[in-house]
C-alpha cells in the first residue's frame, strides 16, 4: 500500500470528525476560561433530599465548572410518577438540528476526494498536520468590544459600595462576600454566553415557535420571570419552609416545600401595572403550575408559563431560554429577569441578572428592582436601556479578585 492510499482514509476520518463538531452548541476546541458557567450551590431540594419534583436544572449543579451527568447532559428524572399529562420528562432537545446538512457536506467531501488528483491528498495531509500541531487560538466573539474596564482590578481595599458594578444588586442589605460571589456567577455566565454558546439553526428555531396568551389589558412591554432562586427557593421539610403543599397523585402523596422571596407578591402586583408578566422556567410544567397557583391563585398577574419543554438544551445539559421563540412580541419589548445569565445568553441585552435567593429574610432585590423596571417600561427599546445602564458586557473584561 502506497503512502497516499494510507493517508486518504485517515484524512477523511478526521474531516468527518470536524464536520460533526461544527454544529455543536459550544465551541469545544476553543481554549476558553471559564468554559462553562459558574453555577450556584444547589439547595437540598435540588439534590433530591426528601423531595420528588423536577425543578429548575440551573439549581442542580455544584458550584464549579460542571460536566453533564450523562452523554446528553440529561438531568435526574423526578421520583414523582412520570404521568405525561402532569409532569414533563427531561428534555432531550439539542441544538443538533442539521443532520441533513452534515450528511450532504460529508458526501461532498468524499466525492471530491475520489476525483481530486494525488497531489491534493498530499497538500491536505500537510494542512491537517499543521492544524493539529499548532495550538488553536482562543475563540473571540466578534460583537464584543474591549472596554476600559479590562485594565481595572478590584482592590480588596475598595469597599463594595463603591464598586463599579454595585448597581447590579438592587437591595441595600447584602454583604461583600455575597456580592462578589454574585459577580463571579454573572461574569462566568456572560463569558460562557459570548464565547461558547451557539444558537440553534433557523429551521430548528422555527419548529419551536410559540404564541403567548394575551391579557385583556395588553401592555406595550413583556416581563419574563424565572422561578427557582428568583421568585422562590425550594427546600426540604427539615429547613422549616414557609410553605408546604401536599400534592396527591393516585396513591402517592408528596410534600412540596419552598420559601417565597420577600416582596414577591407585592412585586407581581406592582409590575402588572406596567408589564404583561410571564414565567419562563427550566422546571417541569407540573412543578411550576403548582407554585404559581399558590403565588397567584386567580392568575391576576402571571398570564402564562413557559417550561422546560420550551427551553433549548445544549449538549452540556444547560437549558437556554431563547426569546426568539415568542412570535407575538418584538425583542425590543421583552425583558427577562433570571439569576443565571447563561439562561438568556442568546439575548444578553434583554436580560437582567438578579441576585440568587437562598432564603435571606432581609432580601430586598424585588422591592428595589421595581424602580428600574418602571423606568424601563417607558423606553422604546429595552435592549438599549439595559445596555446603557447595566453595562453587562463591560463586566466580561473586569478583573475580579478571588
Amino acid at each position: 500500500m502506497d503512502s497516499q492510499s494510507y493517508l486518504r482514509p485517515k484524512i477523511f476520518i478526521q474531516i468527518q470528525n470536524d464536520l460533526k463538531k461544527q454544529f455543536y452548541s459550544e465551541d469545544e476546541d476553543a481554549d476558553l476560561t471559564p468554559k462553562k458557567p459558574l453555577i450556584a450551590k444547589p439547595s437540598k431540594f435540588s439534590r433530591g433530599e426528601g423531595q420528588q419534583f423536577q425543578t429548575d436544572d440551573s439549581d442542580n449543579t455544584p458550584m464549579k465548572y460542571i460536566q453533564p451527568s450523562s452523554p446528553k447532559g440529561q438531568n435526574k428524572l423526578s421520583k414523582f410518577k412520570q404521568k405525561e399529562s402532569h409532569i414533563e420528562k427531561d428534555s432531550d432537545i439539542q441544538f443538533e438540528s442539521n443532520e441533513d446538512e452534515k450528511k450532504e457536506q460529508a458526501l461532498k467531501i468524499e466525492t471530491n476526494q475520489k476525483t481530486e488528483p494525488e497531489y491534493d491528498i498530499q497538500q491536505m495531509s500537510k494542512q491537517m498536520e499543521q492544524k493539529y500541531q499548532n495550538p488553536k487560538q482562543p475563540f473571540k466573539h466578534p460583537p464584543i468590544q474591549k472596554s476600559n474596564s479590562s485594565k481595572q482590578v478590584m482592590s480588596k481595599n475598595i469597599h463594595f459600595k463603591d464598586h463599579p458594578f454595585r448597581h447590579l444588586v438592587y437591595g441595600k442589605n447584602i454583604n461583600q462576600n455575597d456580592f462578589l460571589r454574585f459577580l463571579q456567577i454573572v461574569q462566568s455566565g456572560l463569558l460562557y454566553a459570548c464565547n461558547s454558546l451557539k444558537g440553534p439553526s433557523e429551521r430548528f428555531l422555527r419548529s419551536r415557535l410559540i404564541r403567548l396568551k394575551e391579557s385583556n389589558q395588553k401592555k406595550s412591554k413583556l416581563l419574563i420571570l424565572d422561578l427557582d432562586e428568583t421568585l422562590i427557593h425550594s427546600c426540604s421539610s427539615r429547613d422549616s419552609p414557609q410553605v408546604t403543599l401536599s400534592i396527591n397523585n393516585n396513591d402517592d402523596r408528596v410534600d412540596l416545600c419552598f420559601n417565597i422571596r420577600p416582596f414577591c407578591q407585592e412585586f407581581l402586583k406592582e409590575m402588572s401595572n406596567y408589564f404583561n408578566i410571564y414565567l419562563f422556567t427550566a422546571s417541569s410544567e407540573f412543578y411550576a403550575n403548582t407554585i404559581i397557583n399558590y403565588l397567584d391563585p386567580k392568575r391576576q398577574f402571571i398570564i402564562d408559563i413557559l417550561c422546560r419543554n420550551n427551553c433549548f438544551e445544549t449538549k452540556n445539559g444547560f437549558f437556554i431560554k431563547d426569546l426568539r421563540i415568542i412570535t407575538n412580541r418584538s425583542l425590543k419589548d421583552i425583558v427577562i429577569v433570571d439569576n443565571l445569565p447563561h439562561s438568556f445568553g442568546l439575548q444578553l441585552e434583554n436580560g437582567i441578572p438578579i441576585l440568587e435567593y437562598l432564603f435571606n429574610p432581609k432580601d430586598e432585590e424585588l422591592k428595589y428592582l421595581q424602580n428600574y423596571l418602571i423606568q424601563l417600561s417607558k423606553e422604546e427599546d429595552v435592549r438599549t436601556f439595559n445596555k446603557e445602564n447595566l453595562k453587562l458586557l463591560n463586566l466580561i473584561d473586569f478583573k475580579l479578585n478571588n
